[in-house]
């Protein structure tokens, strides 16, 4: 008996509420909707069925609600309604049940209007009406409906049924309807719903009766959790709008795509103290140490991205073959603070390649990130890991035999491989464009067969699909040029336009000799692809313990862009222009001076703002005396004459390797005094601040003279 009287003390009372108690309610902000329920989703018609059903006495279940003084992350407004915030000191109760319906009743009493998710129209709640000639005990008749006729009144009208909307209605209806309205208000407002309040104050009991009450319906994702489980009001923590706000600044970056998985697997390796990130190590995770975190691993997850992008030269996020590859080097950069030395950066780059190749995080992901992040452990201690559990294949065979899906991951390990060589267009040699939209499906206008599948099917050449038969190219070329037409033929075209075509297609690891292009000869395409694709694979993969140690200017391109280290792609010659430009001079020279009017610093020559290895080429083909000595010659020219001669000791000019490209390296230190640059008649003072070289006014230049020298 004692048992049975606890366990009903325990077990939660069902309790009615009236129409406006329930609106009373939300409206000051006691009854809120968590955001981890759907959206609302409910038809007009099906709005008009519950309220049909109420006002026929039928029951339409128990609302569930829980009550408690937690903060969760709650839905602002519904429809054109903001509803307030729960006053200091108030309870909440949150529905964890009867979200459709108790927003159709609130949509239904204020006759709001509610633009629902991915829809376009606007929903009406004025646009539901009660039939006033209806059969009543006729079921089968609806009286609250969507349809329109004059013996029809507005529902809003019915719930707000008063004496002042009396006195403007009896003139449009007869006494024998004024009291049916007046009748079918009153059954709404004494209708009884039922309620139960869940008044156990942990999250996890709430989810919990959440999951168990949604098993035909929304289950929570582990991420919804997360962010019901951290949000912190007075903090302004929400993990969501955090979440949305951080994708929206990586449009910019073109990895908008995702997964907010990646965040949590990151956190709870970084948090727990077995570096594991299953469901139940997540769920266990401190509010606190989340919070404190987040913007750490934010970070850490920018930096890798930025590394993949620039490195590795993945441009979208589409292209990426996990995106658990970016949790294990967010990993590496939350934990290395620096960017890898050569070393590790081959160290990474194997691990990318054989997860890649073995589909490794296809399945139990979870788990095999755990015992990756203990790799990354090694590489940061410049150790080489073991992959004997990774089985990976890429032979020649096997890549011709592959077909070619775009969400598979061994499919875009081989299109990383593309990426790398940044592919040129077969029309004009300019860089292909990549967009994330279109690299969604295989029949994306950047995925093009080299020899288009319709001309392979014609010709019943089988194995048509194969991954080495993919190739990149601009939207317009492959549907409005290509087409159907055989690479001897469009490649012949196109070399009229290009004179370059031999690079364009070295940059898709294609040669016009021994491929078989002009021939059209299939077979050979793709033995001789098939090779250089395993050739790039190898390299990447099949490494030896003796690595070379990183050079300090690897070391220094590696660290990109700051206020000591700056990049330029030229000396003179314009790029983008093909041609010489004297404006690019005056920028070295200002850089220069800036250097030495701050701290001192390094300028590279040769290496682009994304930290690509370009060289000196097109500089010495520009010069009389083309050569290196050359380049040097016009350097020191170029430093005389906007800065002077008196300050060769402070600047050091040399000529590494970096990749077997000669690069210009100039080591700058600290002058003694202030360095003015003359340019156009006048004389400008430089500073470095941040990545930048900005001039200083007259008074700001004398202010810092003081402050930097005296």
């Amino acid at each position: 008996k004692a048992l049975h009287k606890l366990m009903n003390f325990n077990q939660p009372k069902p309790a009615s509420k009236s129409y406006k108690d329930l609106i009373h309610e939300i409206e000051s902000g006691v009854i809120k909707i968590p955001k981890f329920q759907r959206d609302f989703v409910w038809s007009l018609e099906k709005t008009a069925g519950l309220l049909d059903s109420i006002l026929k006495g039928y029951p339409i279940g128990t609302f569930i609600l829980w009550q408690t003084s937690e903060r969760l992350n709650d839905i602002k407004n519904i429809g054109n309604v903001d509803l307030p915030d729960t006053p200091d000191g108030t309870k909440i109760q949150y529905v964890l049940d009867g979200q459709q319906r108790l927003t159709s009743l609130f949509a239904a009493f204020k006759g709001i209007h509610i633009q629902k998710t991915n829809e376009k129209k606007v929903t009406n709640y004025h646009d539901i009406y009660v039939n006033l000639n209806t059969d009543e005990q006729n079921d089968d008749e609806q009286i609250v409906t969507t349809e329109y006729s004059e013996a029809y009144i507005s529902l809003y009208d019915v719930l707000n049924f008063s004496y002042e909307k009396a006195k403007a209605l009896e003139s449009k209806f007869s006494r024998e309807q004024m009291d049916s309205i007046s009748n079918f208000q009153r059954r709404f407002e004494t209708y009884e719903f039922s309620t139960v309040v869940l008044r156990k104050e942990d999250l996890n009991s709430a989810i919990e009766v959440f999951t168990r009450i949604n098993t035909g319906g929304k289950t929570l994702t582990l991420f919804e959790i997360m962010s019901a489980k951290t949000y912190d009001e007075k903090l302004e923590f929400d993990m969501q709008k955090k979440w949305q706000a951080f994708i929206k600044k990586l449009e910019t970056r073109k990895y908008e795509g995702i997964y907010n998985m990646i965040i949590l697997h990151l956190l709870s390796v970084i948090i727990s103290s077995t570096k594991e990130c299953r469901r139940r190590t997540i769920l266990s995770l401190e509010k606190d140490a989340v919070i404190n975190k987040w913007d750490e691993c934010i970070s850490a997850i920018e930096e890798s991205i930025d590394f993949l992008k620039t490195v590795f030269r993945i441009p979208v996020s589409q292209i990426l073959p996990y995106d658990s590859l970016i949790t294990i080097f967010a990993y590496f950069f939350y934990k290395n603070k620096e960017m890898p030395n050569v070393s590790q950066r081959k160290y990474l780059e194997e691990l990318f390649f054989r997860a890649s190749l073995s589909q490794r995080y296809s399945s139990g992901a979870e788990g095999k990130i755990a015992k990756d992040i203990k790799r990354v452990d090694q590489i940061i201690q410049n150790e080489r890991p073991d992959y004997s559990e990774f089985k990976v294949d890429y032979s020649t065979e096997t890549l011709i035999n592959t077909n070619f899906r775009a969400g598979n991951s061994y499919c875009k390990a081989i299109l990383c491989i593309l990426c790398y060589q940044e592919p040129k267009d077969f029309e004009n040699n300019g860089n292909v464009i990549l967009d994330n939209s279109w690299l969604k499906i295989a029949n994306s206008k950047n995925y093009h067969h080299f020899f288009p599948k319709s001309f392979l099917k014609k010709r019943n050449i089988p194995n048509e699909n194969s991954i080495v038969n993919i190739t990149f190219v601009s939207d317009h070329l492959n549907k409005r040029k290509i087409g159907a037409n055989a690479p001897a033929e469009y490649i012949e075209e196109f070399q009229i336009q290009n004179d370059d075509m031999e690079e364009s297609l070295k940059s898709h690891l294609i040669s016009l000799k021994d491929f078989g292009i002009e021939s059209n000869d299939y077979e050979t395409f793709l033995r001789k692809r098939s090779q250089i694709l395993h050739e790039e694979l190898a390299a990447r993969i099949e490494l030896h313990k003796d690595t070379k140690e990183i050079t300090e200017i690897e070391a220094i391109i590696l660290k990109g862009e700051s206020d000591s280290i700056e990049f330029k792609s030229t000396l003179r010659y314009d790029i983008l222009h093909n041609t010489i430009n004297k404006k690019l001079e005056f920028v070295i020279a200002k850089t220069i001076s800036a250097f030495l009017n701050r701290s001192g610093g390094n300028l590279i020559i040769g290496v682009d703002d994304e930290q690509n290895i370009l060289g000196l080429e097109h500089d010495i083909n520009s010069l009389p005396k083309k050569n290196i000595d050359g380049f040097e010659l016009k350097l020191l020219e170029i430093i005389k004459n906007y800065i002077g001669a008196d300050l060769s000791s402070h600047i050091k000019i040399e000529f590494p390797q970096v990749n077997n490209v000669v690069i210009c390296w100039i080591k700058i230190s600290e002058s003694s005094k202030p360095v003015f640059i003359k340019h156009e008649n006048k004389e400008d003072f430089f500073i470095r601040s941040g990545c930048s070289s900005i001039p200083l006014s007259r008074e700001e230049q004398s202010s810092y003279e003081k402050s930097h020298w005296v």
